[in-house]
């Protein structure tokens, strides 16, 4: 399979050679540009978060936030704001918008 591949892209290579008066040249007329060497500079260092570096991490002091929990608190408290706009008491927060619901 491989030599099938092989003799297939070298037929299309001859069938893509570009023919004719436009044809670039074998050799380029002019002697090849000679790149000036790059200076050498030196590496950067490691980069360091500024953060953190005078206290370690506590997993223990946060309170990890699950994002599913808050979306089912947020549409429970759309559907409470809804219900109340309609007249409908909906057991929830007494406090909505920092205004008291009684």
């Amino acid at each position: 399979m491989t030599d099938f591949i092989h003799r297939l892209a070298a037929w299309v290579a001859l069938l893509l050679r570009p023919r004719g008066a436009h044809r670039r040249p074998a050799r380029p007329p002019y002697p090849a540009l000679v790149t000036p060497p790059r200076p050498r500079v030196a590496p950067l260092p490691a980069h360091r978060s500024p953060y953190g570096l005078d206290t370690p991490l506590d997993a223990t002091a946060t309170r990890s936030v699950r994002p599913y929990l808050t979306a089912h608190e947020q549409r429970q408290r759309r559907r409470e704001l809804a219900l109340a706009v309609l007249g409908q008491d909906m057991p929830g927060p007494y406090w909505i918008h920092g205004l008291e619901v009684a």
